[in-house]
């Protein structure tokens, strides 16, 4: 049976189009789409069926196709996209697939196709002033709250593990939680630096320590000195507690310093989830060769992107990591391979990243009550739904992007064996 798709506006019937497609490729799930009073006749044959509500459908279609990602997060963040929390990932994949699956893309009609590419690249870019305002906005959330242990909270809300990690975990094939796929990372990383029961007393130096998992870890594991930097205020506080917590006085300490800056010698020195909000990568690894002892290795581990031309995601750069980015591989083994005999690059298991914000998302959901009982009383945010649904956003559609594209990968290197 035809259906009429007169009450639509353009850019929702090529939305249809593209769900059609979508799910003849992907049919694991039927999708059911309401455009304000408009029901669409069930897409797909799977008896799971994904509920989808339009609200002001015809302006949150023209800001999806004119203003790109952002158009497409705001919309949700306003609460004109309506879909279960356990549905969105899915739910976004077919706005994901058709912009980075070539085959999805061209089996649409060509009219059709150039304003889907335009909205892919419509760009805006949101900056603050410096590196200290860009991460404070994020790691210490100095817009959301005025007191840094608010901010922690919020955090560990959804981070919280034995040793808090807010990056990629390593996710092998027998792996049943978050906290063992950290584990799991933290121990491969210590095989690559070739730490090990000899190591004790050795000192590592944690760049963009976080709330400082990895030196607890191998403070505690392994016995070595260690030494984190850090631009969030909040993340230095937290540090502090934890070190007097774990009795770890004198064996790690914590500075609100700029990695550039850093000084010292060290057999080993580590960057986690790092390289993503910088871009002076050739200052940082000449650094880094100086300030390595004899024998002393260095690594980084990151998500790479592999593409000549590549633009940040325009929701995130506004609402998330201000002035981040993901750095070029090739490139940054090129400037590593000017200051080290060798460089060895490796990467994680595939899909290592979804599974690890997956595991975020679903923590977030859980403990939702808890994060806006906390935004309500100790927040100055505004509108609280809103500032929810940005960090629900945010998970589902990076690990969306991951699913598809990226890289996460490790670079190891050092001179002297």
């Amino acid at each position: 049976m035809k259906i009429s798709l007169k009450k639509l506006s353009r850019f929702e019937k090529i939305f249809i189009k593209i769900a059609k497609v979508y799910v003849k490729q992907y049919n694991n799930y039927s999708f059911c789409f309401k455009f304000d009073d408009f029901v669409y006749p069930k897409i797909g044959i799977s008896d799971k069926t994904i509920k989808v509500i339009f609200k002001n459908a015809q302006e949150t279609f023209n800001r999806i196709f004119t203003e790109g990602s952002l158009g497409l997060g705001e919309s949700y963040c306003e609460g004109n996209i309506q879909v279960a929390d356990k549905d969105y990932k899915e739910f976004l994949m077919i706005f994901i697939r058709v912009v980075s699956d070539k085959k999805f893309l061209f089996s649409l009609y060509p009219v059709d196709i150039f304003f889907i590419l335009k909205a892919k690249f419509t760009r805006s870019h949101h900056a603050r002033k410096n590196q200290y305002e860009n991460i404070n906005s994020h790691y210490s959330l100095g817009d959301w709250f005025e007191n840094e242990e608010d901010s922690n909270q919020f955090y560990l809300q959804w981070l919280d593990s034995p040793y808090i990690q807010y990056s990629c975990a390593k996710w092998d094939e027998n792996t049943k939680s978050l906290a063992d796929a950290q584990i799991n990372k933290f121990e491969f990383y210590a095989k690559r630096l070739g730490i090990n029961k000899n190591s004790a007393g050795k000192q590592l130096l944690d760049l963009g320590c976080g709330w400082g998992g990895f030196m607890f870890y191998m403070a505690e594991k392994y016995n070595l000195q260690c030494k984190g930097l850090t631009l969030s205020i909040a993340q230095k506080k937290y540090v502090e507690k934890e070190i007097e917590r774990r009795n770890l006085i004198g064996q790690i300490e914590v500075e609100l310093k700029n990695i550039h800056d850093l000084a010292g010698k060290y057999d080993f020195i580590v960057g986690i989830g790092l390289l993503e909000h910088l871009d002076d990568y050739d200052d940082l690894y000449n650094k880094s060769v100086l300030a390595l002892k004899k024998a002393g290795r260095v690594l980084f581990h990151s998500m790479f992107h592999t593409i000549m031309f590549y633009k940040g995601d325009s929701f995130l750069t506004k609402y998330i990591f201000p002035g981040g980015g993901t750095p070029n591989l090739k490139q940054n083994v090129k400037i590593f391979q000017k200051y080290f005999k060798y460089v060895e690059t490796k990467g994680l298991p595939k899909l290592s990243y979804p599974k690890t914000l997956d595991c975020w998302f679903d923590k977030f959901c859980e403990n939702e009550k808890n994060i806006r009982n906390l935004l309500e009383k100790k927040g100055k945010c505004g509108d609280v739904d809103y500032s929810i649904r940005v960090f629900k956003h945010y998970l589902v559609l990076s690990s969306c992007g991951l699913t598809v594209a990226g890289v996460m990968a490790n670079i190891l290197a050092y001179s002297d064996t």
